[in-house]
């Protein structure tokens, strides 16, 4: 990786990184959890690592590495605050980072739809989560 190609990652603070990679992996978690299933757990959490594979290295960077802010209070709680994280993280990168702005959001939507789609068909609760995951990035 060239020394460019680490800027974007480097104009972010820790926080900033956390909050941009908490609200990647709750957004695939919050899918995960309108439907959820045991065995279904396990095929959506590699669902939702394909998208990210197949990212740029920066965002891939962006979204990797270092522990997400945990979830805490009720379900209602925890879906208020992802969407917040989701809003908080493309401001945060149109800010530092607006080159990688629209890749991110294509890597997290694409990863909660990916989440949806591996247990079984998307259903109804998952495509209206995915819904409210757009609206949150698009801000």
């Amino acid at each position: 990786m060239t020394e460019s190609s680490q800027q974007p990652t480097a104009a972010l603070t820790e926080d900033e990184q956390k909050t941009v990679r908490s609200a990647a992996l709750r957004a695939g978690a919050l899918v995960a959890q309108a439907e959820p299933g045991f065995f279904d757990t396990f095929k959506e959490s590699f669902a939702a690592s394909n998208a990210v594979q197949g990212a740029s290295p920066e965002v891939q960077k962006l979204v990797t590495g270092g522990l997400p802010e945990m979830p805490s209070g009720g379900m209602e709680q925890v879906n208020a605050r992802t969407f917040e994280l989701l809003r908080q993280a493309v401001g945060i990168l149109k800010q530092k980072a607006p080159q990688l702005v629209e890749e991110y959001k294509q890597v997290v939507l694409e990863s909660a739809k990916d989440v949806a789609a591996a247990a079984d068909d998307t259903s109804a609760k998952e495509s209206a989560a995915i819904a409210e995951i757009e609206q949150a990035l698009a801000g």
